[in-house]
């Protein structure tokens, strides 16, 4: 069987206020989208072919509640070429920032990190490119 990874999906409350942090701010592209009779689904990718592994953002016609957020483990990642710069412009742009750019050693190995908060209070964790170790690749 042949399988590959296509997306991960977030329920969101407002639609333009997500659309706007992830393609302004976070700098990907609204790639499509699937209209339900009770929900509108949102997808994006960092490149407007969407062949790569996409975001889903699901917004449920009616719902004004947030939603149950959980312990922040559920978090998508970005790399990014500067991450104190990255940080630093979100910040100004008024985005909520859940954890300064840090130095984290995991098994020797120094990575650089911090998290935002989209408009929905999902993580999105931010990687300095070229720190995260991941077995014997260095992303």
């Amino acid at each position: 069987m042949a399988t590959r990874y296509i997306h991960t999906c977030y329920r969101i409350v407002d639609p333009e206020k997500s659309i706007e942090f992830y393609c302004d701010k976070l700098g990907m592209k609204r790639v499509g989208e699937m209209h339900f009779s009770d929900a509108t689904n949102y997808f994006f990718a960092m490149e407007e072919d969407a062949s790569e592994p996409m975001l889903e953002l699901t917004h449920n016609h009616g719902r004004t509640e947030p939603y149950e957020m959980g312990n922040g483990y559920s978090h998508v990642a970005f790399l990014v070429d500067d991450l104190e710069g990255t940080v630093a412009g979100l910040k100004s742009g008024g985005v909520e920032i859940a954890l300064e750019p840090k130095t984290m050693t995991v098994e020797s190995h120094d990575y650089k990190i911090a998290f935002v908060v989209d408009p929905d209070g999902y993580r999105i964790e931010l990687i300095e490119r070229g720190t995260m170790k991941v077995g014997n690749i260095v992303q």
